[in-house]
């Protein structure tokens, strides 16, 4: 029996409200983020890619269970059998309670500048901890604490961080209760060189056993992937493995690879 982690997306659209302020909707419009969304991915690293407005954000906050897909479903399978199904008709039959304790193994790091919470950096990392359920928590919050370079920062509230060191704590925070799917929308924007060294490590070293989805915009980070997933206005364009993918441009680089596929988009007039 395969007890492989897995994804699976099957025909998911969603309609997100966009900022156009030329809108008669009290400055709002909607449009939409996925549409007829159908992809699977499996253990080790996926990297997302696309131009602004794709769809990766969407994509990144429906499977991390964060909103409901107005049509299609979301399939996890997990590593010790179980599946779990997230869609309108299961929230609607069950509610959250259909996901069990897929939650808790799923991670998720949005790309936002900053946090508005009194609260220090020790503290909230030892509280999510300890609802988690991990073993050995102030244990587990020292090793956060080090391997991210936060020591500096411990009685820091978390109102107060901001750029590089934000980062690193959201990274920290995800990485407390050793998540089995770790879901990073844009996570070394705005990070120094430490933060991406450190991030690097983390993602090379310590995701074999993981399922990462990683959505970015920064073409040498996307180098760590095992595959690649580019978007095109809220579908899935292509899905392949990174190896054979950019074997196909002179470079043999990611970068490379979706500069040929932007350039045939535009050719083409998909975009």
């Amino acid at each position: 029996m395969d007890l492989a982690l897995k994804i699976e997306w099957s025909h998911v659209s969603k309609m997100v409200e966009t900022r156009d302020t030329t809108s008669f909707d009290r400055g709002k419009a909607r449009r939409f983020g996925l549409l007829d969304f159908s992809a699977a991915v499996r253990e080790g690293i996926t990297v997302v890619l696309g131009p602004e407005g794709s769809g990766k954000s969407t994509l990144l906050r429906l499977t991390a269970t964060l909103l409901v897909p107005d049509d299609g479903r979301i399939t996890f399978r997990l590593d010790d059998g179980e599946t779990h199904v997230w869609s309108r008709g299961s929230v609607i039959t069950s509610g959250v309670s259909s996901l069990g304790n897929l939650r808790e193994r799923i991670s998720y790091i949005p790309d936002i500048p900053r946090l508005d919470h009194d609260v220090s950096v020790e503290f909230s990392l030892l509280h999510l901890a300890q609802l988690r359920r991990v073993s050995h928590p102030k244990k587990r919050v020292a090793e956060m604490i080090a391997r991210w370079g936060l020591g500096g920062y411990r009685k820091i509230a978390l109102r107060e961080l901001s750029g590089p060191v934000l980062k690193r704590y959201l990274l920290a925070q995800s990485l407390v209760a050793d998540p089995k799917i770790w879901i990073l929308d844009e996570p070394s924007r705005g990070m120094d060189d430490w933060g991406r060294r450190l991030l690097w490590q983390e993602l090379i070293h310590r995701s074999a056993d993981r399922l990462v989805l990683l959505a970015t915009s920064d073409l040498e980070l996307a180098e760590c992937a095992d595959d690649l997933l580019l978007m095109e206005k809220g579908s899935c364009r292509r899905l392949g493995r990174k190896k054979w993918l950019t074997a196909g441009v002179p470079e043999g680089t990611v970068a490379a690879w979706y500069r040929v596929m932007q350039t045939f988009s535009v050719q083409s007039g998909f975009r």
